[in-house]
C-alpha cells in the first residue's frame, strides 16, 4: 500500500472514530433528556395524585361534618354560615369532578374551616359543667357529692355544683368556672363547689374546707366561704383567700380590685395591695401590701447555651418598702416542688448555676418589714439547653403551631394548642407559657359578640414565625 493510500485510511478510521464518538455523545445527552423529562413528569404526577387525594379527603371530612350538623337545633342560628359552607362544598365538588384539585382543595378547607366553627359555636354550655380543669400539677383529686369516690383530676375533667376538690402536698391545679373566674388551687387545699345563695344575685362560688386559693375574676363577682366567714371578690380582681382548720384563722387579700369580707357582725372592704386577717371571731384592721416586682433580667423566653454558660443573673427591679425578697425557681408554671423557693433575699438579684438542660420559670415577691409579703411578679421564662450546632447553617424553617381545641363559656375561650418546645407563642396577642412538650393553654375574653378570630403566633429562636387562626362565634354578654 502506498503511503498515500495509507493516509486516506487513516484519516478514513479518524473519521468514524469520530463520527462514533460524537454519536455516543448525543445518545447519552438525548437519554439524560428523556429522563430528565420523565422524571419531570413523574413528580408532576405524583403533585397532581397527591392533591387529588387531599382534595378528596377533606371533601370527605366536610360531608361528615354537614351529617354531624344537620337536625342540629343548637345551630339553627347559623343558617346562612350553613348555607354558605354548603355553597362552597358544592363548587368544590365541581372543580373536583373538572380535575381542578387545587382550587376543590382550597374552597373544602375553607368550607371545613366555617363548618368547624359553626359546630364549635352551637355546642350546649351545660355540657361542659360549671367549672373545669385547665392545668393539674402533682397529686389532685375530685369528688362527685358527699360519698362518691375520689377520682385523679386530670386537665378537662369538669366539676358541677356539690363537687369536691381536694390538693395533696405538692399538688396544684387551675379551674376555669363558666363565668370566666380562674382559681389557682394551691397544695393541701380542699373546698367545695357550692350553690350561690339566693341574694347572691347568681355569683358563683366555693367553700374553703382548709387551704390556699388565688382567685381572678372576669365580668362577675365570685364568692369564697370558710367555715366562719365570706369573702366576696369584686368583678376584674384578684384575691387570696386562706384558711388554716387548726387554728380557726383565716386570711383574705386583694392584689387588684375589692374584696369585701364578712366574720359574724363585722365587715371589712379591702382594695388593691391590701389584707385583713379573721383569728377568732375577730377581724384585723387592713394592713397594705408591698407591690410586686418588675423582673428585669433574663429577658422572657430566653435560651441560655449550657456548653458556654454556667452561671446566671436574675435581676429585678427594687420595691419600695421592702425589706427582704421571696425567691421562687420551678420547672412547672404552677411552681410546685420548686428547685428554688427561699424568701431571704436581701438584694434584689441571684446568681443561679446551671446544672441541666430544661425550661425553668421564675419570679420573686416583696415582703415588708412587718412580714406581709405582696403579690408574686408574673413569672417569666428561660430555658437551659446545649445549641452546639453540627453546621453554620442559619435556621430558616418556621416553628409549627396549630390550635387543637377551643372550648366557648359564652365570651370566655379556653384555647389549647400546641407549637415547637422553646417557641414564644402569643394568642390574641398575649404571652402564653409553652410547656416542655410543646403544649400551651391560654384563657382569653372577646367583648365583641357575633363571629371573631382566634390567634397564635409562635416565634423560634432564630426568629421564624409561623401562626394558626380559627374563626369562633362570641355570643353577646
Amino acid at each position: 500500500m502506498s503511503r498515500g493510500e495509507s493516509n486516506r485510511a487513516k484519516k478514513d478510521r479518524d473519521w468514524y472514530k469520530v463520527s462514533v464518538d460524537t454519536l455516543r455523545g448525543w445518545g447519552f445527552f438525548f437519554v439524560l433528556v428523556a429522563l430528565a423529562g420523565m422524571g419531570y413528569f413523574g413528580v408532576q404526577y405524583l403533585e397532581r395524585q397527591g392533591l387529588r387525594d387531599e382534595a378528596a379527603r377533606v371533601l370527605d371530612e366536610d360531608s361528615v361534618l354537614f351529617q354531624q350538623l344537620r337536625g342540629d337545633s343548637g345551630g339553627a342560628q347559623f343558617q346562612l354560615e350553613y348555607e354558605a359552607a354548603w355553597a362552597d362544598l358544592q363548587a368544590a365538588r365541581q372543580h373536583f369532578a373538572e380535575k381542578h384539585y387545587r382550587s376543590a382543595l382550597d374552597i373544602g378547607r375553607r368550607c371545613g374551616d366555617v363548618l368547624l366553627s359553626i359546630r364549635d359555636a352551637s355546642r350546649r354550655q351545660d355540657e361542659t359543667g360549671e367549672a373545669q380543669f385547665i392545668a393539674v400539677q402533682g397529686r389532685v383529686e375530685f369528688r362527685r357529692g358527699e360519698s362518691g369516690d375520689w377520682r385523679t383530676a386530670r386537665t378537662r375533667e369538669t366539676l358541677n355544683s356539690g363537687d369536691y376538690v381536694k390538693t395533696a402536698d405538692g399538688g396544684s391545679a387551675e379551674i376555669m368556672f363558666v363565668d370566666g373566674t380562674l382559681y389557682t388551687v394551691r397544695p393541701n387545699t380542699l373546698f367545695l363547689v357550692s350553690k350561690s345563695s339566693d341574694d347572691s344575685r347568681g355569683e358563683q362560688a366555693i367553700t374553703l374546707e382548709y387551704g390556699w386559693v388565688n382567685l381572678n375574676t372576669a365580668r362577675n363577682a365570685s364568692r369564697v366561704a370558710t367555715p366562719d366567714s365570706q369573702a366576696r371578690v369584686e368583678d376584674d380582681s384578684q384575691a387570696v383567700v386562706s384558711y388554716d382548720e387548726a387554728e380557726k384563722s383565716a386570711n383574705f387579700t386583694a392584689y387588684r380590685g375589692a374584696v369585701e369580707v364578712r366574720s359574724g357582725g363585722e365587715t371589712r372592704r379591702i382594695t388593691a395591695l391590701q389584707t385583713v386577717q379573721k383569728v377568732g371571731a375577730d377581724l384585723s384592721e387592713t394592713q397594705d401590701l408591698p407591690p410586686a416586682p418588675l423582673l428585669l433580667s433574663p429577658s422572657e423566653n430566653q435560651n441560655l447555651d449550657i456548653d458556654s454558660t454556667q452561671e446566671l443573673l436574675l435581676s429585678w427591679q427594687p420595691v419600695r418598702g421592702a425589706d427582704h425578697y421571696a425567691l421562687q425557681i420551678s420547672r412547672n408554671r404552677l411552681f410546685v416542688n420548686n428547685v428554688i423557693d427561699v424568701e431571704n433575699r436581701k438584694t434584689v438579684e441571684a446568681t443561679l448555676g446551671l446544672r441541666g438542660e430544661g425550661s425553668f420559670f421564675w419570679r420573686t415577691s416583696a415582703i415588708g418589714a412587718s412580714g406581709l409579703q405582696g403579690p408574686w411578679s408574673s413569672p417569666s421564662r428561660f430555658r437551659v439547653a446545649s445549641l452546639r450546632s453540627e453546621d453554620d447553617e442559619v435556621d430558616q424553617v418556621p416553628p409549627e403551631v396549630s390550635l387543637d381545641e377551643i372550648q366557648a363559656y359564652g365570651s370566655i375561650f379556653i384555647v389549647r394548642g400546641t407549637s415547637e418546645a422553646g417557641a414564644a407563642v402569643r394568642v390574641n396577642g398575649d404571652p402564653v407559657v409553652v410547656e416542655a412538650d410543646g403544649s400551651f393553654t391560654k384563657t382569653i375574653q372577646l367583648v365583641q359578640a357575633g363571629w371573631d378570630f382566634i390567634e397564635a403566633r409562635a416565634t423560634d429562636a432564630s426568629g421564624n414565625e409561623a401562626r394558626a387562626r380559627r374563626r369562633v362565634y362570641v355570643y353577646g354578654l
